[in-house]
């Protein structure tokens, strides 16, 4: 028996100085000298005092042991060939890192040189500072906020952890959108993409080859704005000289408050302004009567002035009534309910500086019926189409064609006046009198003038210019007075 035990001596002694030792192997790694795998249990390090760990005589460099009282929760270490050292590990992945447990975390087992330590609580990693680290936190300055962006700038931090700083990156709240910047040193960053109007605050990090640092404090309160949408123009309406703009506020005012709206003229750049931040309407003086006109808006805020608004439809703005205008002398403007009344534009009236004739008949040599009964305003016109119509040439041998055949001031739209329109003028001859006689007229006659509304077969509607009092029936073949009228 004696000599069995020292045969199994000798060959063991041969095993273990010619191959590899597997424990819970039978094919251990042929690079290794002991391959010991597991999957219920771990490797058990010798654990000591530091104190024991000193007393260690000669340690070997690469000598490992767990080190009881060296940290609060004991700390892995290896001797270094001169001293013992905590150990350590670089950054890499997680899968297939040998770990050991330091009573609270699973923690990697050193690789190269003195570095960096991964813990996981709860399966998340950590970082603990064991040589290099993660930067300290920059410092931020005042931001400055943008259209839909605000620029964030940032102070290096006093430490980098021992790794370069690769970059650093600003987060907004509320909306954590972010914005980075690769470099190491101080700058800004522009962050995009904000919402105008709404109040922002940021936070800057900074990340080096371990990690992102915590977080600076948070900055200044920026709202990020823009000038505004453009305002939506209304219908324009032409006065004496000037035009009345309406407009309504655009829907965003990009998030600064809108201060002012102008309004400018086409031709001649003509502009009026109006402080407000709501819906209006701006009147532009100054304007030349009787040039036509378009209006644009614009909105202006704290940032800027915003595109100009659609054009206007064009209006003319015009004298009041009893000045020289387009080849006569306005006498009446279309109100509500007129024919020709347009709503939010200006039209009316027009007498001939002149008469055309101080006698002429109504019809053209014999009675007939013409349907030019209309009596109100704005019908003259029609009246008079419909006589010449049924009448036909010569035109200028009777009232209606006669007017129809003037040509005051370049136009050929002259008409005979309807009824209620040659009272109208009636009511305005002084004013058309003292213009008329200035611009090459003359006054009116104390005597019946025509107008174009048929009474019947016989007669038509005669109006006397001396008295308010007398109109009437005058028959067809009588001579009186002819004022041509126009519409504008």
């Amino acid at each position: 028996m004696k000599h069995f035990f020292t045969l199994s001596a000798a060959l063991l002694f041969i095993v273990t100085t010619t191959a590899q030792v597997g424990i819970g192997t039978a094919t251990p790694d042929v690079s290794t000298v002991l391959d010991v795998q597991s999957t219920t249990k771990g490797f058990l390090l010798p654990r000591m005092t530091e104190t024991e760990r000193d007393n260690i005589a000669s340690p070997a460099t690469g000598l490992v042991i767990w080190c009881t009282n060296c940290s609060l929760e004991g700390e892995l270490q290896f001797f270094n060939g001169s001293a013992w050292t905590k150990s350590g590990v670089l950054p890499g992945t997680v899968q297939g890192q040998m770990r050991y447990w330091n009573g609270t975390d699973w923690v990697v087992i050193p690789s190269g040189s003195e570095g960096q330590v991964l813990t996981y609580a709860n399966g998340v990693p950590t970082w603990t500072e064991f040589g290099n680290s993660l930067p300290d936190a920059p410092t931020i300055g005042t931001v400055v906020a943008g259209n839909a962006q605000a620029t964030v700038p940032f102070t290096a931090p006093s430490s980098d952890g021992g790794s370069a700083i690769t970059s650093y990156t600003a987060t907004s709240s509320p909306g954590g959108i972010t914005g980075t910047i690769s470099q190491s040193g101080s700058g800004s960053i522009t962050v995009t993409g904000l919402t105008n109007g709404t109040a922002y605050t940021f936070s800057v990090t900074a990340t080096n080859a371990i990690g992102t640092s915590a977080a600076s404090d948070a900055s200044n309160s920026a709202v990020p704005t823009s000038i505004p949408d453009a305002p939506t123009i209304g219908t324009v309406v032409a006065g004496n000289a000037q035009a009345t703009v309406p407009f309504t506020a655009p829907s965003s005012d990009g998030g600064s408050a809108i201060t002012s709206y102008t309004a400018t003229s086409s031709p001649g750049g003509i502009t009026e302004t109006i402080s407000q931040s709501g819906s209006g309407s701006i009147t532009v003086t100054g304007l030349t009567n009787g040039t036509a006109y378009t209006f644009s808006v614009t909105a202006t805020n704290a940032i800027g002035t915003s595109a100009a608004s659609d054009a206007s439809s064009s209006i003319t703005p015009v004298s009041p009534v009893g000045d020289f205008y387009q080849g006569g002398v306005i006498f009446y403007l279309f109100e509500a309910g007129d024919t020709g009344y347009v709503a939010g534009e200006t039209h009316g009236l027009i007498a001939a500086v002149a008469d055309q004739s101080s006698g002429i008949r109504w019809y053209k040599g014999s009675y007939s019926t013409t349907g030019a009964t209309a009596t109100a305003i704005g019908t003259g016109s029609a009246n008079t189409d419909a006589i010449i119509t049924v009448q036909g040439a010569t035109e200028t041998s009777y009232a209606a064609g006669l007017a129809r055949a003037y040509t005051g001031g370049g136009y050929t739209d002259w008409f005979l006046p309807s009824k209620d329109e040659l009272i109208k003028m009636y009511l305005k001859k002084g004013d058309i009198n003292t213009t008329a006689l200035a611009n090459g007229g003359s006054n009116f006659a104390t005597v019946y003038y025509w107008s174009s509304t048929e009474a019947g077969r016989y007669d038509a509607w005669i109006k006397f210019f001396s008295n308010a009092n007398s109109q009437g029936f005058g028959d067809k073949s009588s001579t009186y007075n002819v004022r041509a009228v126009r519409a504008f």
